[in-house]
């Protein structure tokens, strides 16, 4: 309904076609949804998502003189966790496709925040993402390989160059769809990618929230020889959000939480582990002497022994103690 609401408004004041659109291109190897912010008269406009393939581009906002900011991620559909091309400006977004003006309480409006990089003058009108492979034009043949790989075929090298062991293992899928795709490569790559998110989307870690009031969630996770530990995740009342999406093995991840009551906090019950936090969001690296480091110690649960990769921690009401005073 938000987002019905939201778009609504966006199209009513104006932004839809109100000028032509500012253009993205991808030469990643990966499929990507992006993100695309300008400044109004009255705020920042943004809209998002636009899912842009390897070696594709989409044309999001208009293409306007004024400040502009880009936000982009890897879909889902591969190992390793989402991936991120972003900057230092916090923005507010939504999980779904969206397009908003002058919003600036993201909480309030169960939104997410994402950290948005300002486009220099001349990427206002073609903006380009690129990772330190930089495929260029062989972007197309490299995203091609990446899905292969992610969707369990024989492949070792992202090259972005056409060969006998990428022809032979799009035979092998062809023979597994059912079908020949021959020169469509869109409909290749598309259904490459619906391959890939079928088996990654399970991987990793799923928090659910239900209570009946807001939850902060951060998780620690196995890295190296120690540890890193990340949050908040804001989950609202009977969501869920994907706080890890990389393949869990046992013994390696925990979770706090606190539910958000009024002006109080309370604490999720039952941690043996002591990580490091802070109010605000954080990414820490330490577990020990907390408050030497500007961190405050907080006991993790662990998190449930994942299957097939993938793992699922669900809260309630009972798993919290009594509100902080």
């Amino acid at each position: 309904m938000l987002n019905r609401i939201l778009i609504a408004a966006f199209i009513a004041l104006g932004f839809s076609g109100a000028a032509q659109a500012g253009q993205v291109c991808n030469e990643t190897s990966f499929m990507v949804e992006a993100a695309k912010a300008w400044r109004t008269p009255t705020g920042l406009a943004v809209e998002g998502w636009a899912r842009i393939a390897p070696g594709g581009c989409a044309e999001i906002g208009p293409s306007t003189s004024s400040d502009q900011y880009l936000y982009a991620r890897t879909t889902r559909a591969y190992l390793g966790g989402v991936r991120e091309w972003r900057g230092s400006l916090d923005i507010c977004v939504d999980e779904t496709d969206f397009a908003f003006e002058g919003v600036a309480d993201c909480e309030t409006l169960g939104l997410e925040t994402r950290k948005f990089r300002q486009l220099t003058d001349a990427e206002r009108d073609h903006a380009v993402l690129v990772e330190v492979a930089d495929f260029g034009d062989r972007a197309e043949e490299a995203g091609l390989q990446r899905l292969l790989q992610s969707a369990g075929y024989d492949i070792n090298v992202i090259d972005g160059y056409a060969g006998r062991r990428t022809r032979r293992q799009v035979a092998a899928f062809e023979e597994d769809q059912g079908r020949s795709f021959g020169a469509d490569r869109a409909a290749l790559i598309e259904a490459l990618h619906e391959r890939a998110l079928a088996r990654n989307t399970g991987l990793g870690l799923q928090v659910c929230n239900d209570a009946n009031l807001p939850m902060g969630v951060a998780v620690a996770r196995a890295a190296g020889d120690g540890y890193e530990t990340r949050g908040w995740w804001r989950i609202a009342p009977g969501g869920c959000a994907q706080t890890l999406s990389a393949q869990l093995t046992s013994n390696e991840t925990y979770v706090y939480a606190q539910l958000i009551d009024a002006d109080a906090l309370r604490p999720l019950a039952g941690g043996t582990e002591a990580f490091c936090i802070t109010p605000a969001r954080f990414t820490s690296q330490t577990r020990s002497e907390c408050t030497n480091s500007g961190f405050q110690p907080a006991l993790f649960r662990a998190a449930p022994a994942p299957e097939d990769g993938g793992s699922v921690m669900r809260l309630d009401l009972n798993d919290f103690e009594e509100p902080l005073p």
